[in-house]
C-alpha cells in the first residue's frame, strides 16, 4: 500500500472572499490599465469599427430592412403622382408655367406680348414641345433627349412590365383556387412574364372565349395595363423633345427686322417736355421687368395687367411722371404752380397723356377725364410701343411680329398635353396596382407553398397540367405536330386547365377584416416606444427647419450648413431606424449620412458667395 505523500496545510487554507475581491480588483486595474494605452484602444477600436460594418452589411442584405424603405418610396411615388396631375390641372398653376415666358414667342412660335395668351390645353399643342426649358446647343438637347428615352422610356417600360407581372401572378394565383386559367394564360403570367403584342392577343381571347378569372374588372386591368406598358416608351418618347430657340422680331417700314427686345411700351408723353429739360413729345417709356427680354405683359387682352417697377434709376422717370399725374392730372388743365420731382414749374401745369396705362403702381388706369367722364387710360387696345422715337400699335406689332429660329441654339421640354395624359394613367397604373395587391396580399400564401410558383416551378406545375389533360383527351404529343396539338387543346381542352391543389390560406378577403386585423397584430406602439430616443431626436432636428427657413437665415452660410446638418440627420434618422437593427448599425447610418449633408453644404458654399 502506498503511502500518500504529505503535503503542506497551507495548499489547502482557506481563502477568505475578501482575498478573491482585492485579486479581482487588481485583474480589473490591470485591465483599465491595459485598455488605457494607445494599443489598447486601438485594438478596441478596431473590434468595434468590424462588428460595426457586420451589423450593416447585414441590415443591409436583410430583406426584412428593406420594407420600410420600399413603402416609404411607394409612398413618395403616389405623392409625387397626385402632387404633379393637381399642379398640371390648376390652372393657377398652369398660368404659373406659362408666366415663366421671358420672350414673346409663344409654343406654337407665333409671337403675342401677352405672355400667357397661348392655351396650352389647345389640341394643337399636342405635339408640341409646349412646357420648354434651357437654351441648350444640339449636342446638348439630343443628349438628353436620349437619356430621357433609354433611361425613362426604356427603364420605366421594364420597372413597369417587373411590378405589373409581380402583382398579376399573385392575383391570378388567388383566382385559380376557383377558376383555373388555360395553358396559355399560365405560360403568359407566370413564365413569360412581359408584355408583347401576341401575348396580349392571346390573353384577350382566353379571357373573353375560354376561361376567365374572378373578377371582370381584374381582367380589363390586366389588359390595359399590357397595353399601357407596351406604348409606355413611345409615349414617353413623344411627349418630349427639343426645338429651336426662337426669338421675336418685328418688321418696320422700312422692311428691316428690328428685334422686339429693342422695343419699349410707351408709359406717358410729355408735350412740353422743355419745360423740364427735355424734348417736346417727350416719352416716358416703362422700363422691363428684370427677367424678361422682351416688352411683354402677363395678362391678355381681356383681363388688363399689373404693373410695378422696383429697380432704382431706371424707374426714377416713370415714377416721377406717375407722381406727377395723380398731383395734378392729365392734359396740363390746372392753372396753378407744380413741381416735377425737385423742379418747381409756374402755372399751368405739365401737359401730360398717355396710351395705356396698366393696373399697379403707376397712376392713370382709373383716371377719369372730367370733361368727357370716360377712363380714356384703360383701354389694353391702346397699348403703344416706342422704337428709335417712333410709335408703333398694338395691331401693327401682331401684324408684322414673327417668330425666328437662333442658330444652334435649342430648347428641352415636354408636350403640356401629352405630360398631363401619360401623368393621369400612371397614377391609375398605381392606384389598380395597389389594390390588386393588397386583394392577393390579404389571401395568400397558399398552404404548403412557401411563395407564388415562379421560374421552374412553375414549368413543373404547367408541364404537369399539361400532361394530366393531355393524357385524358387522348392526345399523344410525341406523334402530333405541334399545330395539331394547339389545336386540339383550342378546340378539345378550351385551352386546357391549370389549378392549384392546395387552398388558400385566407378564402374569404375584405378590406376593414384584412386592416382591422393589421391593427391587432403589428407592433407599431411597442416599437415606437422602444425607439422614443430615435424619434425625439428627429424632432429635434426638425424643430430648427421652419425659422430657418422663414427667416431667411438659409441665405446666409451658417444658415445653409445649420440645413445641411438638420436634413442629413432627418434623412440618417429615418434611414437608420428602417434599416438597422443594432445601435452600432443605426450610429453609422447617421453619421454617414450627416456627412454627405456637410459635403452637400461645402458644395453649395463653392457655387454661391454666401452673405457674410
Amino acid at each position: 500500500m502506498r503511502r500518500v505523500e504529505s503535503m503542506p496545510l497551507s495548499e489547502f487554507s482557506y481563502r477568505p472572499k475578501s482575498l478573491d475581491q482585492s485579486l479581482l480588483r487588481s485583474e480589473s486595474t490591470l485591465s483599465s490599465r491595459k485598455w488605457t494605452t494607445v494599443s489598447g484602444a486601438g485594438e478596441w477600436i478596431s473590434r468595434q469599427w468590424k462588428e460595426t460594418i457586420r451589423d450593416v452589411v447585414r441590415d443591409a442584405r436583410s430583406a426584412r430592412s428593406w420594407k420600410p424603405f420600399l413603402y416609404f418610396l411607394y409612398l413618395c411615388w403616389l405623392g409625387c403622382l397626385l402632387y404633379g396631375i393637381s399642379y398640371l390641372a390648376s390652372s393657377p398653376n398652369l398660368k404659373l408655367l406659362q408666366d415663366s415666358r421671358t420672350t414673346a414667342c409663344q409654343p406654337d412660335d407665333s409671337l403675342s406680348p401677352y405672355v400667357n395668351s397661348y392655351n396650352a390645353w389647345d389640341s394643337s399643342g399636342f405635339f408640341q414641345i409646349t412646357l420648354a426649358f434651357g437654351s441648350l446647343t444640339f449636342t446638348q438637347a439630343k443628349v438628353i433627349d436620349i437619356c430621357w428615352d433609354v433611361f425613362v422610356g426604356r427603364i420605366g417600360q421594364a420597372t413597369l412590365a417587373v411590378l405589373s407581372w409581380h402583382v398579376f401572378s399573385q392575383y391570378v394565383t388567388t383566382s385559380m383556387d376557383r377558376s383555373p386559367v388555360t395553358f396559355r394564360t399560365f405560360w403568359v403570367i407566370f413564365l413569360h412574364r412581359e408584355p408583347t403584342f401576341t401575348s396580349l392577343i392571346d390573353l384577350t381571347k382566353d379571357f373573353i372565349s375560354r376561361r376567365r378569372l374572378n373578377s371582370i374588372i381584374a381582367m380589363v386591368f390586366m389588359i390595359t395595363t399590357m397595353i399601357f406598358v407596351l406604348i409606355f416608351p413611345t409615349f414617353s418618347s413623344a411627349m418630349t423633345g427639343y426645338a429651336p430657340l426662337t426669338k421675336s422680331f418685328i418688321q418696320i417700314e422700312s422692311g428691316r427686322l428690328v428685334p422686339f427686345s429693342d422695343f419699349r411700351v410707351v408709359a406717358y408723353v410729355i408735350h412740353d417736355g422743355f419745360r423740364i429739360n427735355m424734348t417736346a413729345d417727350a416719352y416716358v417709356t416703362r422700363p422691363l421687368l428684370e427677367y424678361y427680354v422682351d416688352p411683354i405683359m402677363r395678362q391678355n387682352k381681356n383681363g388688363g395687367e399689373y404693373y410695378s417697377c422696383t429697380g432704382g434709376d431706371r424707374c426714377k422717370l416713370v415714377e416721377t411722371a406717375s407722381k406727377y399725374t395723380s398731383s395734378y392730372g392729365f392734359y396740363g388743365n390746372n392753372d396753378v404752380e407744380s413741381k416735377w420731382g425737385n423742379t418747381k414749374l409756374p402755372a399751368p401745369t405739365l401737359n401730360i397723356s398717355a396710351y395705356y396705362i396698366p393696373r399697379g403702381a403707376l397712376f392713370g388706369n382709373n383716371w377719369t377725364d372730367p370733361q368727357t367722364q370716360q377712363k380714356p387710360f384703360s383701354d389694353p387696345t391702346k397699348l403703344t410701343y416706342l422704337l428709335s422715337n417712333q410709335t408703333y400699335s398694338l395691331d401693327f406689332i401682331d401684324s408684322y411680329g414673327s417668330c425666328q429660329p437662333v442658330l444652334n441654339e435649342y430648347q428641352w421640354g415636354f408636350s403640356f398635353i401629352q405630360l398631363f395624359i401619360i401623368t393621369t394613367l400612371t397614377l391609375l397604373w398605381t392606384v389598380g396596382l395597389s389594390i390588386m395587391w393588397l386583394k392577393a396580399h390579404f389571401k395568400l400564401p397558399l398552404r404548403g407553398y412557401p411563395e407564388t410558383p415562379k421560374g421552374w416551378k412553375a414549368v413543373i406545375l404547367l408541364a404537369e397540367a399539361m400532361n394530366i389533360e393531355l393524357t385524358k383527351a387522348n392526345i399523344n404529343t410525341q406523334t402530333t405536330k405541334d399545330r395539331q396539338v394547339k389545336k386540339e387543346i383550342r378546340e378539345h381542352l378550351r385551352g386546357g386547365s391549370v389549378t392549384f391543389d392546395s387552398p388558400l390560406t385566407k378564402q374569404e378577403y375584405s378590406f376593414k377584416r384584412g386592416l382591422w386585423s393589421w391593427l391587432k397584430t403589428n407592433q407599431l406602439g411597442k416599437q415606437f416606444y422602444r425607439n422614443k430616443w430615435w424619434w425625439i431626436a428627429l424632432l429635434a432636428a426638425v424643430v430648427p427647419l421652419p425659422p430657418t427657413i422663414i427667416s431667411g437665415i438659409y441665405t446666409l452660410a451658417s444658415g445653409n450648413f445649420l440645413l445641411g446638418v438638420c436634413c442629413g440627420t432627418i434623412f440618417g434618422i429615418l434611414v437608420a431606424l428602417a434599416f438597422g437593427s443594432t445601435t452600432r448599425s443605426r450610429l453609422f447610418m447617421l453619421c454617414l449620412s450627416i456627412l454627405c449633408g456637410l459635403i452637400v453644404f461645402i458644395g453649395l458654399a463653392a457655387a454661391h458667395p454666401w452673405q457674410s
